[in-house]
């Protein structure tokens, strides 16, 4: 339940929020650990990393303006997969914020980095868990992938490069595509 309260709460600050724009962007969203989001060993459960993510895409698609271009072509945005990597819990009443930017795209696919970061005793900033995830926006009239360049245009931006991919996510498409070919 407290993540439709989330939900509502991102959706009434939204329109304070300023735009954001590709490609460079970065969307960053605090939250504290509710006693709701903990698990048996009364840290953050593993589910809640993904929605924390949902809510995060969903603003970094609305401030940039990826979402209303898709909603008029009437394209949906998918996710095709994801690979979390936990580095340190969150305990109950931790704040944290969801870092979320694009890392990478191919013709039709982009990799969404989002990083969960608390702070250390020291005030640092520490990385709790990293998620990579592989999204789209699919043309069901069409029944096909929407090209980037495709969004792109369609939000008045001239073409753009990708940046070269790094290992984490050539090791991540790599996977991806080994499971997508053994099942």
């Amino acid at each position: 339940m407290n993540l439709w309260l989330r939900l509502i709460l991102f959706l009434i600050a939204l329109p304070f929020r300023p735009k954001l724009a590709l490609p460079d962007c970065v969307s960053a969203r605090s939250y504290r650990v509710l006693p709701s989001d903990l698990d048996i060993n009364m840290h953050m459960t593993n589910s809640r990393y993904p929605a924390f993510a949902d809510i995060a895409q969903l603003d970094l698609f609305i401030r940039t303006g990826m979402l209303r271009a898709a909603i008029a072509r009437g394209w949906r945005p998918m996710l095709l997969a994801s690979k979390i990597r936990f580095r340190r819990e969150l305990k109950a009443f931790r704040k944290f914020r969801v870092e979320t930017r694009i890392r990478w795209w191919s013709e039709t696919n982009g990799i969404f980095e989002h990083r969960f970061i608390t702070r250390g005793r020291d005030g640092s900033d520490i990385v709790a868990a990293v998620m990579l995830a592989k999204g789209c926006f699919y043309a069901p009239k069409d029944k096909r992938f929407v090209p980037f360049a495709e969004m792109v245009a369609a939000l008045g931006l001239p073409a753009i490069d990708p940046p070269e991919p790094t290992p984490e996510i050539l090791a991540f498409m790599q996977a991806e595509e080994e499971l997508r070919l053994a099942t």
